[in-house]
């Protein structure tokens, strides 16, 4: 029995156990990384005057010294301009150990096209792409063949073509009239509709997603379906092409295509890294698979890890993939666990971005922040996540590097309300009241109907400046915009306490007629009452 045999039943054993559940409806689709965004509000501190307390610490897995050299570190990693480099260069989190292999390997990955994208717009534009052909066949055979090679077309292609842009879009067609029997053009093509097509359906949930958008997808796919087929028909070894069908199945639920993919891909590539990353993904349970299946997926690729360093990756994502990270109702032990046995190896950048979500709303600001900058060393245009770690950084003593974060994100994103909250609340958090409140007033110029702004600004005229006429025109919107938020009536009560405005007796009942049954707002519901007791 030839090798080549014994790996298509090894495929065949590995994938039969994923049919069952390639035929779901996917409920959410998350989008490709964006190079801005709105994080949600947990991703920013809850305005006063609801303060969360800080969780204990007990046997922290590093120490403050530790924590301390790796916010140093990594600042001044982040000096460093050219993205591969900073990359290299980073710090591991402190008190574990990453294998340079997979990090280095990681960083080449997402940062380092053998092509650049400007060199293929060059040729292209030149009617050089019988060179381009050439050189892309070479890069093929190289990740084929040769050690250290491992991903080298796959990361091309993801880098350079898996782009939803009309810049991308023309670039691409441009290079299938030259060459419309390139097997590259038209595996380029195919993951250029595959990323317009994720951008048509969006990343809300299902039910919050128009059929517009939906039909939107589905032709663009089967475009995309229609150049990956043909280019895997034309070279079975363009190894872009099955993550794309991958891609493909998953957001328009084929299971059978999936099998199709896969099974072609791993024969080719046993130790194909996108692909296997794509199978790990479609197997977690949000996306109808479950642990299970996930671990048995991570389970085959690890046979791999050998040859490829970056199949280590995929460990992290073990025991629910990004959604336990992200929601995990964790004691204080567990958080520890995920910081110390999933992120034992390298997570992906998937996997860091739940993290570090889910660590801040469980007010763990110091893991929130580890992993928002490891992210941001492997994804350095992760904005929204760079906004929210400038939101953390001042409660861990680091209030000069907020500022200058803060700074920067206002010049790198200047129509962004987020980056003027970000560093008001920087500025907040130094007792900078004035600059404070010229950046929240700007957030609510460009979003005036932003809870966190409005909050934020009533908070700081309360607090701070105690000038309650002012406070109570934000706390009033508040009301009047984001009715069901118990934090806009307990603040416009406080107003009319202290600022001796009438209407206190009806914002109290009005509270109470709202969220009077609610469970989770008992502590506050007495508060409220005793406002008028104490009147």
């Amino acid at each position: 029995m030839t090798a080549r045999t014994r790996w298509f039943l090894l495929v065949g054993i590995v994938l039969l156990g994923l049919v069952s559940f390639l035929s779901f409806r996917p409920s959410r689709v998350t989008a490709p990384p964006a190079t801005s965004g709105t994080p949600a509000l947990s991703a920013r501190p809850a305005p006063r005057p609801l303060p969360v307390a800080m969780a204990p610490r007990v046997q922290q897995p590093f120490t403050s010294a530790q924590l301390e050299q790796f916010l140093a570190d990594a600042r001044s990693a982040e000096a460093i301009q050219d993205p591969l480099q900073r990359c290299l260069a980073y710090p591991d989190p402190p008190g574990l150990h990453w294998p340079k292999a997979v990090t280095n390997a990681y960083c080449h990955y997402l940062l380092d096209a053998v092509i650049k994208p400007d060199e293929v717009r060059q040729l292209i534009q030149a009617g050089r792409t019988a060179e381009l052909d050439r050189r892309f066949a070479e890069i093929m055979h190289a990740q084929l063949t040769q050690p250290g090679a491992q991903s080298a077309l796959d990361r091309t292609f993801n880098i350079d073509f898996a782009v939803s842009s009309p810049v991308t879009r023309a670039l691409v067609d441009a290079w299938k009239r030259q060459s419309p029997q390139s097997p590259f053009a038209l595996a380029a093509s195919g993951l250029s509709y595959v990323a317009m097509a994720q951008s048509a359906r969006g990343s809300e949930f299902a039910d919050k997603t128009s059929q517009d958008q939906f039909e939107s997808m589905g032709r663009l796919l089967e475009q995309a379906r229609t150049d990956l087929d043909a280019a895997a028909k034309l070279d079975p070894h363009v190894t872009p092409a099955y993550a794309g069908m991958l891609y493909v199945a998953m957001l328009g639920s084929d299971g059978a295509y999936a099998m199709h993919a896969a099974k072609q891909g791993l024969a080719i590539d046993p130790a194909n890294f996108p692909i296997y990353a794509r199978l790990a993904r479609m197997s977690q349970p949000k996306w109808g698979g479950n642990v299970h299946r996930l671990q048995g997926v991570i389970d085959a690729a690890q046979r791999h890890a050998k040859d490829n360093p970056l199949l280590l990756l995929l460990l992290a994502e073990r025991k629910d993939g990004d959604e336990y990270v992200a929601y995990c109702e964790c004691s204080i032990e567990q958080e520890y666990d995920i910081y110390q046995q999933l992120f034992a190896e390298p997570g992906t950048t998937g996997m860091l971005m739940g993290a570090g979500w889910g660590a801040h709303d469980r007010n763990a600001l110091d893991f929130s922040v580890i992993y928002r900058s490891e992210l941001l060393r492997f994804d350095p245009s992760q904005i929204a996540h760079r906004q929210g770690r400038a939101f953390d950084l001042p409660r861990l003593g680091q209030a000069d590097w907020a500022l200058f974060e803060g700074n920067s994100l206002v010049a790198l994103a200047p129509q962004d309300e987020n980056s003027y909250e970000a560093r008001g609340y920087v500025y907040e958090q130094m007792h900078q009241t004035d600059p404070a409140v010229k950046d929240f007033e700007q957030a609510l110029r460009m979003n005036p109907d932003d809870a966190w702004g409005l909050l934020a600004l009533a908070n700081l005229y309360a607090f701070d400046l105690h000038d309650w006429d002012k406070a109570w025109v934000p706390a009033n919107r508040m009301v009047q915009i984001h009715p069901d938020d118990p934090r806009g009536w307990q603040l416009r009560a406080i107003i009319e306490k202290n600022g001796r405005r009438k209407g206190l007796d009806q914002t109290v009942s009005e509270f109470v007629a709202r969220f009077g049954n609610d469970p989770a707002q008992q502590a506050l519901l007495q508060q409220m009452q005793s406002f008028r007791t104490s009147k």
